[in-house]
């Protein structure tokens, strides 16, 4: 390394240096270099809140047509745990307690896994004491937009995920139909572009509903299914669902 860039770095002017020239700077010096890459500044969080807002709010028509009752962004503060879950949903006559994590792009599986277990943990004695909701099977899953990029992700951790979360979508409609004992999987959603976090949303699948006038199966009743698809036409546009446009 020659003493023109040993010098630039004592001067902090980095703007000409290679960042494997860092790396090997910072190994030396016991370090790490991070490389942070922005993209319009706050709107990809934006962007992710819309898609997360979207995805939620289809979840939340799906249960209400199946009649489940739901509470979405329920906090908890339990001996120091403390957090928020996306969407807790309660079948009455079967005592089932549903916690739901939902996710538009998967970063860090093993915080994940570690926080759903937490919240599986404790959220059935906060239900029983704040809504007096007394559960008897408990079911946590987490959601995924159906698109290859997430399977693709899945498949590449099968043996973690399936041992930690063995149902898929086919058993978690199951078990949202007939829910029975402890429950954990993964929910590929529809209707909802995640791929790419700076990918525009677009609904590229629209929820139809029959000649009937009826939904298609599994989509819940024509009025829900308008619902939906203004939430998926909102998130394309930037229009944050509930909003009144």
């Amino acid at each position: 390394m020659s003493q023109a860039t040993i010098s630039a770095i004592e001067c902090g002017l980095l703007g000409a240096l290679a960042v494997d020239t860092l790396d090997r700077v910072a190994a030396v010096l016991q370090a790490d270099v991070s490389v942070e890459l922005r993209w319009r500044g706050p709107k990809l969080a934006r962007l992710l809140d819309r898609r997360h807002a979207a995805l939620q709010n289809l979840i939340v028509a799906e249960l209400l047509a199946c009649g489940w009752q739901v509470l979405v962004e329920e906090s908890f503060n339990v001996f120091g745990e403390r957090g928020s879950v996306d969407v807790v949903a309660w079948l009455p006559g079967a005592g089932a307690l549903l916690i739901i994590e939902i996710k538009t792009e998967l970063v860090d599986l093993q915080d994940l896994l570690r926080t759903l277990d937490m919240k599986a943990r404790v959220m059935p004695e906060v239900v029983r004491r704040s809504h007096g909701w007394p559960p008897v099977s408990v079911a946590s899953v987490v959601v995924l937009p159906s698109n290859n990029s997430h399977r693709r992700a899945v498949a590449a951790h099968a043996s973690l995920l399936d041992a930690a979360l063995p149902g898929r979508t086919r058993d978690v409609r199951r078990w949202i139909r007939e829910p029975a004992g402890a429950f954990r999987g993964i929910w590929f959603f529809p209707c909802i572009d995640g791929g790419n976090g700076m990918e525009q949303v677009r609904a590229r699948r629209r929820v139809r509903a029959s000649r009937n006038g009826s939904a298609e199966p599994g989509t819940g009743s024509k009025g829900q299914v308008d619902a939906a698809n203004r939430a998926l036409a909102g998130a394309a546009e930037g229009v944050a669902p509930g909003s009144g446009r």
